[in-house]
């Protein structure tokens, strides 16, 4: 469906819809409903993520996908937070297409044993290329590719335990 058979309307009605698409999918991923996250992909879509350490990861395919997903469980303690970039909907040959960057935190558990909050173990920013198509009345992922725009942060440090900072300007000197 190229844009010239669509009025101003209807184009702005899709990019609603992918918009809503896209930030659905980080909101079921942060809440673990991994089950749910085939709502978001064409049956048939082909998914790669390049970002993760080790090699590029491949899906064909929504199910294959999700399977994936629910086989890393959903381990007590661990959690991610997805938080979505500039992005824009571009149309090429009659096709959306969103481009986004992410910048996503993951921890191995999010609290010490003591309770308190705990710093993220490993951050990084992925660009996002995904090519849509209306599919049963949504508009849907039919291909994504994840790359990275930066490296993996390893480490870090809990709030107000950084760097020392001077209080007075005697501390300048």
């Amino acid at each position: 469906m190229g844009t010239e058979n669509l009025g101003i309307l209807d184009i702005l009605a899709a990019e609603r819809s992918i918009y809503q698409t896209h930030f659905r999918f980080f909101r079921l991923v942060d809440t673990r409903q991994y089950e749910r996250i085939g709502s978001c992909f064409t049956p048939n879509a082909d998914i790669e993520y390049r970002i993760m350490p080790g090699p590029p990861q491949y899906f064909n395919g929504r199910d294959e996908f999700v399977n994936f997903m629910l086989a890393g469980g959903k381990s007590s303690g661990s959690a991610v937070a997805h938080v979505g970039g500039q992005s824009t909907v571009v149309w090429e040959d009659g096709r959306p297409r969103l481009l986004a960057y992410a910048t996503v935190w993951h921890w191995a558990s999010t609290h010490t044993e003591s309770g308190a909050h705990r710093p993220a173990d490993w951050t990084t920013i992925g660009y996002i290329e995904d090519d849509y198509e209306r599919f049963e009345g949504d508009w849907l992922i039919a291909k994504r590719l994840v790359t990275p725009v930066a490296g993996l942060v390893a480490a870090g440090a809990a709030p107000g335990l950084g760097r020392r900072t001077p209080q007075r300007a005697s501390d300048y000197e």
